[in-house]
């Protein structure tokens, strides 16, 4: 794990300058969210960059063999606001509490526009970790800004997400509608589980 963090973080730094000496003009290009689980173990990085007139993101995670996320599996990871002082600040998580309290502290998903699940602006794609336990991806994502996510976080969630993808009706290619908890996951988050791991973008 360590090997592949630090070869993904000396990569970024042929691209971006010498990260220890980055310049305010410089950091307003790009950024960083360094993920860790709710057990304390550092898995990774996800960066936010401008490139020319895009935005990239571009994600290096592995567990290293550590268990505290699934493998094989999709996963669902999103922008969380982290702007509401009422609930605390920051990547918080008390492992011997529920994970459902688990990075609550973050807040809901980064929604500026009002949407629900599907169009909020921090719903990002799903990330697959392989059987080793690494995933690594990029993509574009022009409607983020590395300016703007600043001081906002990175969740990895333990499920999968539905983006909001769910036909109800009684036609045959719907579904039955479900219980007022279930679509209300599914408006807030995609239904996608508790927080799994959480990095301050900076």
């Amino acid at each position: 794990m360590r090997k592949r963090v630090l070869a993904f973080t000396a990569a970024s730094a042929l691209i971006f300058g010498s990260l220890g000496t980055e310049t305010a003009s410089a950091k307003a290009h790009f950024r960083r969210a360094v993920l860790t689980t709710a057990q304390g173990n550092r898995i990774g990085s996800v960066w936010f960059v401008d490139v020319g007139r895009h935005s990239e993101v571009r994600v290096s995670l592995n567990t290293g063999g550590l268990t505290d996320v699934e493998v094989d599996v999709f996963h669902a990871f999103h922008i969380h606001a982290n702007n509401d002082p009422a609930n605390g600040s920051g990547c918080l998580a008390d492992v011997t509490s529920a994970p459902t309290t688990w990075f609550t502290a973050v807040d809901g998903h980064w929604n500026p526009t009002g949407q629900t699940h599907g169009l909020h602006v921090g719903d990002m794609p799903v990330l697959y970790f392989n059987s080793d336990g690494g995933v690594e991806a990029r993509f574009r994502l022009d409607q983020i800004k590395p300016r703007d996510v600043a001081g906002m976080a990175v969740v990895l969630h333990a499920g999968l997400d539905n983006f909001g993808n769910i036909p109800l009706g009684d036609a045959a290619t719907q579904y039955k509608a479900n219980g007022a908890e279930a679509t209300t996951l599914t408006d807030a988050t995609g239904n996608a589980g508790v927080r799994v791991a959480c990095g301050l973008i900076r």
